[in-house]
């Protein structure tokens, strides 16, 4: 495991398939399985996992048959978005130890899943609690390091922030000092802790991670690089959308795009709802509706439906999904959060007020023991439109201004919103006030490039002012001259810059000046991600996509 522990994960496995072939130990086929796992050839992780649960059963080892199972269930669970298949395997791998002795492998199995992907805070949770006991038992470092990872997790979502962080960042230590030696579990902590970032809304501490992960990770891209950064700049790309960093936002999300393409099915589907949220957000609702499987009842892909449903004025189904997603998240109070919002916002439109109510009432609750401003920022905004909606536009503004004294300086887009509704509420008796939030809103969205402009625009409009609306901000290809578009899809191909001068016909001088103007203005960092960047609109098949080859 040599090989593994450096980054070699392709050489690791081609080594172990040998011995495995001529050994025909079931302890190689599960270390071949694992390294297939690592690097997300599917049909081999099953055929080897399988191989081996079935040899130790054979040999009378359920506990090892125990561990083979939980990896089936992980494949099914992630690779192939079959939860149905995935939890029979987990539910039969607690089966097989249910009348052995407390052993190591009982951690193991209860947090068999990634914790990322593990839609019920409440359950994350549990297992990890357990699993954690377990280990502190055992004196096994690397489930120590998984199970504290989970609960972390666990407890951001929840909306217990500094307990969670401190928890993560604690696992993350571990795996930095060499206490956790173990890929999968370094990998998994280093997904959650992203996703935990994400959840609450902490991007400078989300940037540190990443930088110090890449750092980290092999350069080849083989190994775990390709599903972790998948899920990682998905995640770091959601929290960037919902922050208002929406240039960023869209280039790592369109570098999660190409690499969660050779990844799990699970981030192919998150990857592409995660696109398509931000292109709601922008009033790109064709180019988002491509995008989004109406299928996939994932809590990740949900977000996302919902919100394309309240765009395109389908407000029953909006509802619906929405209170679908929240029947999925237990104790998940950040993510539940957004999708009460929501709720809000399709009741309301659909002239439901006292289930709009409702909603917002149950949001507010959320935001009492939450640690996040956002959750807070978001019950006054939904409590605030219930005001209006009854007519009590004094009650609403108050909400208003509570929503903003909570966001201070952060979250953009939401702090907008709150500016945009203060405008409103005070529209038939306060022209001041109006005037001066109307423009808040107005210069945040305007900035953000998001339609919500105009709504703002029509409010100074009715108040006398002289308004001009920006076009909105250069898209990602936007930015980039002629020539530098002609560039970029030669990066993709991975040719270099004496080829692409051939190309071109231009000096090879000239085509590294073109080159670095690309990375310089898309924010990429060499002609890697740049290529990545690239192949990214062949996926998403937006209207940019021929221009950029």
């Amino acid at each position: 495991m040599q090989l593994a522990g450096k980054g070699d994960f392709s050489g690791a496995f081609g080594i172990l398939r040998q011995v495995a072939e001529v050994s025909n130990e079931p302890e190689d086929r599960f270390r071949l399985g694992t390294m297939a796992y690592l690097l997300t050839d599917f049909e081999e992780a099953q055929a080897q996992f399988e191989h081996a649960y079935r040899d130790f059963q054979a040999r009378g080892l359920p506990r090892r048959a125990a561990l083979a199972a939980t990896m089936l269930g992980r494949v099914h669970c992630d690779m192939f978005d079959d939860k149905v298949v995935g939890r029979a395997w987990l539910a039969r791998a607690l089966r097989l130890l249910e009348h052995e002795e407390p052993c190591v492998e009982q951690g193991y199995v209860v947090v068999g899943l990634f914790g990322a992907y593990v839609e019920s805070a409440d359950e994350l949770e549990a297992s990890a609690t357990t699993a954690l006991d377990i280990a502190h038992r055992f004196h096994d470092r690397n489930l120590e390091c998984k199970a504290l990872g989970d609960s972390g997790l666990a407890l951001v979502s929840m909306g217990r922030v500094r307990d969670g962080m401190a928890r993560l960042d604690e696992a993350f230590t571990m795996i930095i000092g060499g206490d956790c030696r173990d890929p999968a579990v370094i990998n998994q902590v280093a997904c959650g802790l992203i996703s935990a970032c994400e959840r609450c809304g902490d991007a400078t501490r989300a940037e540190a991670w990443l930088r110090f992960i890449e750092n980290s990770t092999p350069s080849s891209g083989e190994g775990p690089t390709v599903h972790l950064f998948a899920h990682c700049w998905v995640a770091f790309g959601s929290l960037l959308c919902h922050v208002g960093r929406w240039r960023e936002a869209e280039t790592a999300l369109r570098m999660a795009l190409v690499k969660g393409e050779a990844s799990y099915h699970y981030v192919q589907l998150t990857t592409r709802a995660a696109l398509a949220d931000l292109w709601i957000y922008q009033g790109r609702l064709a180019e988002a509706a491509r995008l989004i499987d109406e299928s996939i009842d994932r809590v990740e892909v949900m977000g996302p439906r919902a919100r394309l449903y309240l765009a395109q004025e389908k407000y029953d189904l909006a509802a619906a999904v929405a209170r679908q997603a929240l029947r999925q998240l237990s104790g998940d109070q950040l993510r539940a959060a957004s999708m009460l919002l929501v709720l809000v916002e399709a009741e309301l439109a659909g002239g439901k007020t006292t289930a709009a109510e409702q909603a917002a009432l149950q949001l507010q609750h959320m935001a009492e023991s939450a640690e996040v401003p956002t959750v807070v920022a978001q019950a006054a905004l939904a409590l605030g439109r219930t005001s209006m909606a009854w007519e009590k536009r004094e009650l609403a503004a108050q909400h208003f201004e509570a929503g903003l004294a909570a966001l201070g300086n952060s979250c953009p887009p939401l702090r907008a919103a709150l500016h945009l509704e203060l405008a409103r509420a005070y529209a038939s008796t306060a022209s001041a006030e109006t005037i001066v939030n109307a423009e808040a809103a107005l210069s945040i969205y305007q900035r953000l490039g998001a339609p919500q402009a105009g709504l703002a625009a029509d409010l100074l409009k009715a108040q006398g002012r002289v308004v001009t609306v920006a076009p909105p901000p250069p898209t990602a290809l936007d930015v980039l001259s002629r020539r530098e578009r002609e560039v970029l899809p030669l990066l993709a191909q991975g040719l270099s810059n004496p080829a692409i001068a051939r190309q071109l016909f231009i000096t090879p001088k000239t085509a590294e000046h073109h080159v670095g103007s690309i990375l310089n203005k898309l924010g990429l960092r060499n002609r890697a991600q740049a290529a990545v960047f690239a192949a990214s609109f062949q996926i998403s098949q937006d209207p940019g996509a021929s221009s950029a080859g």
